[in-house]
């Protein structure tokens, strides 16, 4: 795991304070190692967290023999040990033992084609001077983050936001706030800045050197995989497939020349990969395993740790969370995540690798499982959402009653419910804050839009923008404590496979994710595996409450200078928090969302204004 920053621009030459600037900005991705390289016409800045081939010559950028094509790399490519010995029966010879070294000379021998060949996670940039090109990609499910800023002058790419931020001024995009104000996640190509683009997942920009204009490939698209589904399989024969595509997955994930630990939540999913990764390591030892204790909060899944301890030889450690430690690492955890937090989770996955660190440097965790197997309650009530959403459809809101199941159809109608059952609470506070910014227009109803089916709609936005989500704070909040996860769920062959289950098996409803549970019990007892899910529920009503906790924030909310004011309909954001101190119940569960993005818009104005005062460009 790395983190990287290319800038371009023809006939110019970037400044040695620049690329010193854009690798402090980087520096947490990978403080083993260092390099960059400026080129007339462009730069690129490399830091490395080495974990395959940990040896100085597989120090980034590296260069082909010929000088010609440069590349900075970061992730990890888990099929590379198959690439290299393909590539070395057609000629190919290799310096090093890295699958970085596979990756350029992979695209030296393949071009372009060598993005269909990659399995695995990956943000790149590939400068081919021979051709005038350079190449920026990003992998096929979107586990490694890739930006992009096009200016007037240079053009960026980078594994972060802040190295772009240092090409001029940036502001906020009210598209992408009123996602965070709904989803808490800004989807598709948004990156919460209009200045900024997230590259999509299985997407490469091809930049012309000579002229910069940019071409936007699309290698692959996770809604295609939907298109196959095999409705001729039984339970017993997908099952049996899907639990051997998941051995596969955590072996290639387990790839590691300085060893790994797990993420242990005690939650069905990283108990699964705990179990997978233990026996696999059964002559090797305990396996380290991490978990957040918090306290005796009654939603702590610590008891169901506590037998995946028993079951499994394992080292395992927690790290005690609670709303004074959390309020605490709340502002750090804004920071490195470039934006509002998506989860209050990411603070606890923060802290525990933090505490990770301090032994090893790369982590499996369980992300992904809910998103292809369906693992939400909307996925065993998708019946029940469908009907009402086609009721909806055809019955005006002021004919239904108000009360239940009809009170449900009102709250929806007109809406898409497959984009809206992600949204757990009633948002009719925060339109009445911001009336200009919700109910916002979204990345999700354009993906919805493309299918008729209603569970398909339900995954395929799950997978292109919850999931996404999950990513990318699973990227930010490691690299914070300079630690590599990786995420066995989610991974390309798997997740082709699952994709092409038929959904009467994957989620015939009433059941959550009947097939990873059916596997799960070769594991684990049946009360572990078919308790209710918990979701990481935080008591962020507990926390506001508290002035010692997340309530020393809300001043920020009502103060004079408040950042989200300026977004609100007149003081109506004051009263607000007003009517919450007050103990009124409609305003609880917004006060985490509107704190969270508070302080982003504030670490963003002070980020501003430091950049402002040290411009290089």
């Amino acid at each position: 795991m790395c983190g990287l920053a290319a800038y371009f621009e023809k006939d110019e030459f970037f400044s040695d304070v620049l690329i010193e600037q854009a690798d402090k900005d980087l520096f947490h991705r990978g403080p083993d190692a260092g390099g960059s390289i400026i080129k007339k016409g462009f730069a690129l800045v490399h830091r490395r967290l080495s974990i395959i081939d940990t040896s100085v010559s597989a120090n980034q950028p590296m260069h082909s023999r010929d000088d010609t094509v440069s590349l900075v790399f970061n992730g990890e490519i888990y099929n590379y040990l198959a690439l290299k010995e393909e590539l070395i029966s057609l000629g190919v010879s290799f310096t090093t033992s890295s699958d970085t070294e596979v990756v350029l000379e992979g695209y030296k021998f393949w071009g372009e084609d060598l993005f269909f060949k990659l399995e695995g996670m990956f943000g790149l940039v590939i400068v081919d001077e021979k051709l005038g090109i350079a190449i920026a990609a990003r992998d096929h499910l979107g586990i490694k983050p890739l930006y992009m800023r096009k200016t007037n002058g240079p053009i960026g790419f980078a594994s972060e936001i802040r190295p772009l931020m240092r090409l001029g001024r940036v502001s906020v995009d009210t598209a992408a706030l009123g996602e965070l104000l709904e989803f808490g996640w800004a989807a598709g190509t948004k990156s919460n800045l209009n200045e900024i683009e997230l590259i999509d997942p299985g997407t490469y920009k091809k930049l012309s050197l000579n002229d910069g204009t940019i071409k936007s490939v699309q290698y692959f698209n996770i809604l295609d995989t939907f298109s196959n589904q095999n409705q001729h399989q039984s339970f017993e024969q997908v099952t049996n497939e899907v639990e051997a595509m998941i051995e596969e997955s955590v072996t290639d994930h387990l790839m590691s020349d300085v060893g790994f630990a797990v993420q242990l939540s005690g939650g069905v999913d990283s108990s699964l990969i705990t179990s997978i990764v233990s026996k696999k390591m059964s002559n090797s030892g305990p396996l380290n395993s991490f978990g957040v204790d918090l306290g005796d909060y009654e939603n702590d899944e610590k008891v169901y740790r506590r037998e995946v301890t028993k079951s499994c030889v394992l080292n395992h450690h927690e790290v005690k969370m609670d709303g004074v430690t959390f309020a605490n690492a709340l502002p750090r955890a804004i920071r490195h995540m470039e934006g509002p937090v998506p989860h209050g989770g990411c603070v606890m996955l923060m802290s525990l690798c933090d505490e990770i660190k301090k032994t090893h440097k790369v982590v499996l965790a369980g992300e992904g499982a809910d998103e292809f197997f369906g693992g939400y309650q909307r996925y065993s009530n998708w019946r029940k959402s469908e009907w009402q959403e086609r009721i909806g459809k055809v019955i005006p809101a002021w004919i239904l009653p108000n009360v239940s199941p009809f009170k449900t159809i009102k709250k929806y109608n007109g809406k898409d419910i497959a984009v809206q059952s992600s949204v757990y609470v009633d948002n009719q506070v925060l339109q009445k804050i911001f009336p200009s910014l919700l109910p916002s227009s979204s990345h999700r109803q354009i993906v919805s839009s493309k299918f008729k089916d209603f569970r398909t709609r339900l995954f395929a936005i799950d997978q292109t923008a919850y999931l996404q989500s999950l990513l990318v704070r699973q990227d930010k909040m490691s690299m914070a404590a300079s630690v590599e996860t990786r995420v066995p769920f989610t991974h390309l062959p798997l997740a082709k496979l699952v994709n092409g289950i038929s959904h009467n098996i994957r989620v015939p409803g009433e059941i959550t994710k009947p097939i990873l549970k059916k596997i799960a019990l070769k594991h684990f007892s049946e009360k572990f595996v078919n308790r209710r899910k918990n979701g990481l529920l935080l008591p962020y009503e507990k926390w506001c409450d508290d002035p010692k906790a997340l309530g020393r924030y809300l001043n920020l909310l009502t103060d004079s200078d408040s950042k989200l004011a300026a977004f609100s309909e007149g003081n109506s954001l004051k009263k607000t928090v007003d009517r919450f101190r007050s103990g009124s119940k409609p305003e609880r569960r917004h006060m985490m969302k509107l704190i969270n993005i508070e302080l982003w818009l504030r670490e963003l104005e002070v980020e501003q204004s430091v950049f402002d005062s040290s411009k290089v460009y």
